[in-house]
């Protein structure tokens, strides 16, 4: 029982599986029919029988790879839930339940195999996971989030009393051309109008870009159109401030999270009115800032993740050049930083946590839980094809080069690994605790 060559990385729920398809079963429910006197059976077709994967997982003690120790935990966890989510990395998501597992193990090697037969859900349609782009997907999302929140704030309204279909003059503040109003409507107003100069003041001090996505919205001159407009191009320009650090995603999406935290909280503060009508004017722009605010980390993030695929694409291409020319000259190429496994997480989680703020207030808002799901499912995807990034200690001082041989890596990785340790001095002579890339699968 030796390593598997070769392998590739999947899912069970939360846990990682070093893995190979060798069964993938789609059966035909067809019954025969059979009449005196005439030759063969006639044929129904009744559509498909279960879908069934097996899957082969490997475990042992070498290298950067699932011990053998967490085979007894992969046993464990499955005797203990019948339903599951495997991340095939063909099919993607699947739902089902495991129906039989089966183990070969050599205690003295400490190695193990472990065969899962899986058994799909029903489903409508099974296809193979396309490479999403996410900047398309996440802004088609953003598009419908701003109709769903023009619709949200629509009904928030009709609730204080106001008409969000009345068309006003943009020119003009709310309250001169509120006629009929209550004293509580008018407060209402007058609070409405303070908060979009003040959101309307921070969004001129900076230029929006040219081929903004927002710049393509018409928003309608409604209370609604008017106040999400507003917040919209307030936090994108909040977005702007910190474009000089765009080459360091996991910094930038940081730093616009405080950003849009400090916004929060400004505004939480700007008006000290506590009657009803201040309290619910706060109440109404708070919500809705958090609404934009959500869509727009989830648009940035989006942006600087289709900027870091481009980056691995550059990088596959300079790994896959060799070093020397046909003079035997060494030549080398800049290599574009790319997001660690870590900066995915992070951003990720970053984003969703807004995101998931917006749909505690706004259940109705399902394009908010579209955005969370493909940041969700491209960084699973990322995840599944990139390399890890684990410490080794190096007692002897030896080699970058020598280094990468020794863990399976191309020598061509060389130069990522110095650019993500900082501390190190001379790659002829690294020792100590060094960060490295492991590749997907573990090395060989």
């Amino acid at each position: 029982m030796g390593a598997p060559t070769p392998t590739q990385n999947g899912k069970l729920d939360d846990i990682t599986l070093e893995m190979e398809t060798i069964e993938d079963n789609f059966e035909k429910s067809i019954p025969r029919y059979e009449y005196p006197f005439a030759d063969g059976p006639d044929l129904d077709d009744m559509g498909e029988k279960a879908h069934t994967l097996t899957i082969r997982c490997y475990f042992w003690d070498a290298g950067m790879h699932l011990t053998f120790d967490n085979h007894i935990d992969l046993i464990t966890a499955l005797a203990q839930k019948s339903d599951w989510t495997l991340f095939h990395p063909i099919y993607g998501f699947l739902i089902g339940k495991v129906e039989k597992v089966g183990v070969r193990f050599n205690d003295r090697q400490r190695t193990a195999e472990v065969d899962i037969s899986f058994v799909e859900q029903m489903r409508e349609a099974l296809a193979i996971m396309p490479a999403t782009d996410v900047t398309s997907a996440v802004e088609g999302a953003f598009l419908d989030a701003q109709d769903e929140q023009q619709t949200e704030i629509s009904s928030d309204l009709v609730a204080l009393g106001l008409d969000p279909t009345v068309v006003y003059d943009p020119t003009q503040s709310i309250l001169s051309q509120l006629s009929g109003a209550s004293a509580s409507m008018r407060g209402i107003a007058k609070a409405i109008d303070s908060y979009i100069g003040m959101f309307s003041t921070i969004a001129s001090e900076i230029t929006q870009p040219v081929n903004s996505l927002v710049a393509t919205i018409t928003y309608p001159t409604t209370i609604p159109g008017i106040v999400v407009g507003t917040l919209t191009q307030c936090v994108e320009r909040v977005a702007r401030e910190y474009d000089s650090s765009l080459g360091f995603p996991a910094r930038f999406l940081g730093n616009l999270d405080l950003a849009l935290n400090q916004l929060a909280a400004s505004t939480n503060s700007f008006s000290t009115d506590q009657s009803a009508s201040g309290v619910a004017s706060l109440t109404l722009i708070a919500k809705h800032l958090q609404l934009a605010s959500a869509q727009r980390l989830a648009l940035e993030t989006a942006y600087c993740y289709a900027d870091d695929e481009e980056n691995r694409q550059q990088v596959r291409q300079i790994e896959q050049t060799s070093s020397f020319d046909v003079l035997g000259q060494y030549t080398t190429q800049p290599v574009p930083p790319i997001m660690t496994v870590n900066d995915l997480e992070t951003t990720l989680a970053t984003s969703r946590t807004w995101l998931q703020s917006g749909i505690d207030q706004a259940r109705s808002m399902q394009s908010l839980k579209t955005l969370a799901l493909q940041l969700l499912q491209n960084v699973s995807s990322v995840k599944l094809e990139s390399e890890l990034i684990i410490t080794v200690h190096v007692v002897n001082p030896i080699p970058l080069h020598l280094l990468c041989l020794q863990y399976g890596l191309p020598y061509n990785y060389a130069e990522r690994i110095a650019s993500i340790n900082k501390t190190m001095e001379d790659p002829n002579f690294v020792s100590g605790a060094v960060q490295i890339y492991t590749l997907p699968g573990g090395a060989s």
